[in-house]
């Protein structure tokens, strides 16, 4: 609950001006994203929530309807990331989230994610 608390009160102080940010310390992922997933949850603060979608392999996966405010935790290990394409198919790609880290935004101009190495 801490970790939902701190991105409330990040959330509320944040400046109109900020549509999205990286969380570089999210806390640990929660059980519905086990180790190696990258987890799209439809929420801001996904405290309690299972996934939307679950991505494990490397590769491009498109997103449908995804729109509005979402987290995008990538719990892979390794160094591996998680990229947001504004294109189709991984093309485009212009936020990348580092390991055990996690992205809070909306996904409404992306277009697909591509998990890399």
């Amino acid at each position: 609950m801490a970790v939902g608390a701190a991105l409330a009160a990040s959330l509320l102080t944040a400046s109109p001006a900020v549509a999205m940010w990286i969380d570089d310390n999210p806390g640990p992922a929660v059980d519905s994203c086990p180790p190696g997933n990258v987890c799209v949850y439809d929420a801001l603060i996904p405290v309690g929530m299972t996934p939307e979608h679950r991505y494990y392999y490397y590769g491009s996966y498109n997103f449908v309807n995804e729109t509005n405010d979402h987290t995008v935790w990538n719990n892979q290990t390794g160094g591996a990331r998680a990229l947001l394409c504004l294109g189709y198919n991984g093309t485009n790609c212009t936020v990348t989230i580092p390991a055990g880290q996690a992205f809070h935004g909306s996904l409404t101009p992306y277009n697909s994610i591509k998990l890399v190495p």
